[in-house]
């Protein structure tokens, strides 16, 4: 092999070393950000949710329910909290589902009662939730939304909150173009006696 080639060969290889540790490293750290599920159902609140709502996901992740409150959880598979909460919410009952659902997913809302329904869903990770709710004519942007894990960084204050009057029936979400939709939304209803004042 003639010299002048070997310092080409050597940095080649040191490139491609230099990306393939790099590439480990970005795999582990999303590994790492992957959390199992560890979450107990709140069965009274389950219970409480069936008396006004039935919803179903697709595809199929576990959810369930919580009262809307500072510090509650945020989906079954993160840590995250909501710590900033406008007041339409408060009291109101919480679907929690997962942090990062995959593109294509559906959710079908059935609502029993009458009941103010708000959207809300991370600004980047939306999952394309703010094209489609911009295409959905009768929900309302508000200008205020919640905010999640508020004293670690920025990633959990920027969110997107639709509202929409309802009434009984079936209301359907359009499903996601994009992966990672980090979402949840609120039912407010004082036929199903589900708001609860804060303590």
């Amino acid at each position: 092999m003639p010299a002048n080639k070997k310092p080409s060969i050597v940095i080649f290889l040191a490139i491609a070393a230099v990306g393939l540790a790099a590439f480990f490293v970005f795999m582990a750290e999303e590994n790492s950000e992957e959390q199992k599920i560890t979450y107990t159902p709140n069965e009274e609140m389950v219970k409480r949710a069936s008396e006004i709502v039935n919803v179903s996901v697709y595809p199929d992740f576990p959810f369930t329910y919580d009262y809307m409150t500072e510090g509650v959880t945020q989906h079954l598979d993160r840590e995250y909290t909501y710590d900033v909460i406008p007041y339409q919410l408060k009291g109101g009952l919480l679907f929690q589902g997962i942090h990062r659902p995959e593109k294509g997913t559906t959710v079908s809302i059935e609502l029993l009662k009458p009941a103010t329904l708000y959207f809300f869903f991370h600004d980047e990770t939306d999952g394309g939730y703010t094209r489609i709710f911009e295409n959905l004519p009768r929900w309302r942007r508000l200008v205020t939304a919640p905010q999640y894990d508020i004293h670690n960084g920025k990633h959990g204050l920027q969110m997107t909150m639709f509202a929409l009057e309802a009434e009984p029936g079936l209301i359907e979400i359009p499903p996601t173009t994009k992966d990672r939709a980090c979402f949840s939304f609120v039912i407010q209803s004082v036929f199903g006696n589900l708001a609860e004042p804060d303590s």
